[in-house]
């Protein structure tokens, strides 16, 4: 089988802008998960995130004028896509990630999502022309994770292993299926992101149908709160975050998208002096630097 040469370019302004739209969605979804988890199953948690999604997704494709890809009589070869997509950028993910966050410390669980960055470079290596690991990158990525590590604080890794050794696991086999999707999506035929950001999350939504039901009967109903939290999840982290994260990796490459993560604890950190009237340690500045420094080193160019 020949190599795939579609190849990697450079980000664009609007790019940028994306980005930093990610990393205040992406950083805001790890507090809104807490919140829900206290109260519902991760099952109902991901499946009522992603049909809120899903009903978002799909006013906005028809306000753009766009259908879905054709299924009957003969499926449109992007549902061939759109199937692996839909369970390894949402479906699996999501629930394994709400699971695991019942019993795993925040910070731990930012430091092992953290290494998804690293694992989208060796794929990428090897299968997206003009995206290969250089000194640069590895430096870069390598840099940034020690940020993270420096921003939660080096304690968390005392947590590895344990009782909860099986949803650190479930933490890094998530973290491999988002560095899978973002280059299926790569790869995917041009569609528009509206198309392919509610194809993909009605794959994942039927997918994870029949486990809701199963523990739909033995919840009780949530607190107001925790049903805006999962308004929230779905309509803006799930909906809006899809879209943007279709943009970015159709437009810049999953390489450049994926260095978002970096920069999501930080925004937490940032949320809590916000709004919690937290006051970061010297540490958390000096890890900002760290990440920012790393991410400019990977973006850098190898002579």
């Amino acid at each position: 089988m020949s190599k795939p040469t579609t190849p990697a370019r450079q980000p664009t302004r609007a790019d940028w802008l994306r980005y930093v739209m990610l990393i205040v969605l992406w950083g805001s979804a790890f507090s809104l998960s807490k919140i829900s988890v206290a109260e519902l199953p991760p099952s109902i948690i991901t499946a009522a995130r992603i049909w809120i999604a899903i009903g978002l997704l799909y006013g906005w494709m028809v306000y753009r004028k766009h259908k879905l890809p054709v299924l009957f009589p003969k499926p449109d070869i992007r549902w061939a896509w759109l199937l692996p997509i839909g369970i390894t950028g949402a479906a699996l993910p999501f629930w394994l990630n709400t699971w695991a966050m019942q019993t795993l410390d925040s910070g731990l669980v930012s430091i092992l999502l953290a290494c998804m960055p690293l694992m989208v470079a060796v794929l990428a290596h090897f299968s997206i022309a003009g995206d290969r690991m250089t000194a640069n990158k590895i430096a870069g990525l390598a840099l940034g994770l020690f940020g993270i590590i420096l921003l939660v604080g080096p304690a968390a890794l005392r947590g590895l292993g344990g009782p909860d050794t099986v949803a650190q696991f479930v933490i890094l086999v998530s973290a491999l299926l988002y560095a899978t999707n973002s280059i299926l999506i790569h790869f995917m035929p041009e569609t528009p992101p509206s198309v392919s950001s509610a194809g993909m999350l009605l794959i994942a939504g039927l997918v994870l149908v029949p486990l809701a039901i199963l523990d739909a009967g033995q919840t009780s109903m949530p607190s107001v709160g925790v049903m805006f939290a999962v308004l929230f999840l779905g309509l803006g982290v799930t909906g809006f975050g899809s879209i943007i994260y279709m943009q970015i990796i159709r437009s810049a490459g999953p390489s450049f998208m994926v260095t978002a993560n970096y920069f999501v604890p930080p925004f937490a950190v940032f949320i809590g002096v916000l709004f919690l009237g937290e006051s970061p340690s010297i540490w958390a500045y000096a890890a900002l630097f760290i990440i920012t420094l790393g991410i400019i080193l990977e973006r850098r160019k190898s002579k």
